[in-house]
């Protein structure tokens, strides 16, 4: 059961990840003319799109490693060795991309809705407000624990075994496949909704007095 919710949780990040790399894909080349606070938000979005990804693949890797590790005949104590320093490292990338460029979003989505004041923008900034809030606590509470073992584990001293530098370098290389993993989703969707869409013909198709 436990397993079944990681995955379905897994899910609907990748889809959120896709379509905020999508969204973002639409107005990558136009944000780069009009520049300024779109631009930032644009790449934002691309940066949280990133990061959900790699958090996606990060975790399937960790759901499908110990299986290869068992066929290696990799002891049970050194596989859950691993699997808490690549969950704690993806966990704290996760952390450092997502509540910095989170606290954007949701600023701008406030600003959004106190000019607007509709509906949409309204729920708009709830939700970024009811999450931005929820992932800032999370990461308050677990963050230190995390950077922690983390530290233990990378620095311990002269007193690291030989499995010990094993499990380190397995942990980093997951975490980097599963950085790269999500840098290239995102910029794969991002492109192909770039190269699909055209802001300033659309308004000009939209509003040719204006232009």
């Amino acid at each position: 059961m436990a397993i079944l919710l990681l995955l379905l949780a897994l899910a609907l990040n990748f889809a959120i990840s896709w379509a905020n790399a999508k969204y973002v894909g639409l107005y990558w080349s136009e944000s780069k003319e009009v520049g300024g606070s779109f631009r930032a938000y644009i790449v934002v979005g691309y940066i949280m799109a990133i990061a959900g990804f790699t958090m996606v693949y990060g975790y399937i890797l960790l759901l499908i490693s110990p299986i290869f590790l068992q066929m290696a005949k990799v002891d049970e104590n050194t596989i859950l060795m691993f699997e808490q320093l690549a969950s704690d490292l993806i966990y704290l990338f996760c952390v450092i991309t997502m509540i910095p460029t989170g606290f954007y979003i949701w600023i701008r989505s406030l600003k959004h809705f106190f000019e607007r004041r509709t509906l949409s923008s309204g729920l708009t900034a709830g939700w970024n407000s009811f999450a931005q809030i929820h992932n800032t606590i999370s990461a308050a509470r677990n963050a230190p624990s995390a950077i922690g073992r983390v530290s233990e584990a990378l620095f311990g001293g002269k007193s690291k075994k030989k499995n010990d530098t094993m499990v380190v370098q397995l942990a980093i290389f997951v975490v980097i496949l599963a950085i790269f993993g999500g840098y290239f989703t995102a910029s794969a969707i991002m492109k192909k909704a770039d190269r699909e869409y055209d802001m300033f013909a659309d308004l000009q198709e939209r509003n040719p007095e204006c232009f």
